[in-house]
């Protein structure tokens, strides 16, 4: 009777044992499973998981020293190399007098010689006119041959003149357009990358 209650108590402890053991299993296995956040050893390591990309790296998104390597997916790396290029457009822009001070200095430029350029265009149609008006009612062979010469150079000079203008014209609605789109990238690029670390966040989410 001794013999059979030991057997039975035997039994009965070590399934239990067993049992503990199985359950006590399960929470490590679990605990491997690959996903954002889970912690990991070695630096770009990659790991494919139902069909997700995931690397070993970490998290830009945490602002420590001591940041610890984490499984984070190939979605929420994207985002967050995103989100790093807001914040270093934003950077770029945030000198924006110094900035809006050079394009100034190019505007004055680019204004004065187009200024200059419509005044010679101007001046070179103006004479050209003259010459043609003089040429038609001249009746001397040598003067008419001579306003003949002058007409063609003042053309060529109109043609150029009239070239420089329009390129100088375009230059200078060029720089009032960089100059607007300046005054107003800092708000635009603040939202970009509000935006991006919005995304980033998501998609960083842990046990995604």
């Amino acid at each position: 009777m001794e013999v059979y209650m030991f057997r039975k108590v035997s039994v009965t402890v070590l399934t239990t044992v067993l049992i503990a053991a199985g359950i006590s299993a399960v929470p490590a296995s679990a605990a491997k499973k690959i996903s954002n956040g889970v912690a990991c050893s070695k630096l770009n390591a990659n790991k494919k998981v139902s069909g997700y990309k995931y690397k070993c790296a970490k998290n830009p998104l945490v602002k420590s020293k001591k940041t610890k390597l984490t499984w984070l997916s190939a979605e929420c790396l994207t985002a967050t190399g995103q989100y790093q290029e807001a914040i270093k457009a934003l950077a770029d822009v945030s000198n924006i007098s110094e900035q809006t001070a050079t394009l100034d200095e190019e505007l004055v430029t680019a204004n004065a010689a187009l200024t200059k350029t419509a005044a010679s265009y101007d001046a070179a149609r103006t004479q050209l006119t003259q010459f043609q008006a003089t040429m038609n009612t001249s009746t001397n062979t040598a003067d008419k041959q001579k306003l003949s010469v002058a007409i063609s150079k003042l053309a060529s000079a109109v043609l150029i003149l009239s070239g420089s203008k329009t390129k100088l014209s375009t230059q200078v609605r060029d720089l009032e357009s960089k100059k607007a789109l300046l005054l107003t990238a800092p708000e635009q690029f603040k939202g970009n990358a509000k935006d991006a670390k919005a995304s980033a966040k998501l998609l960083c989410s842990k046990g995604l």
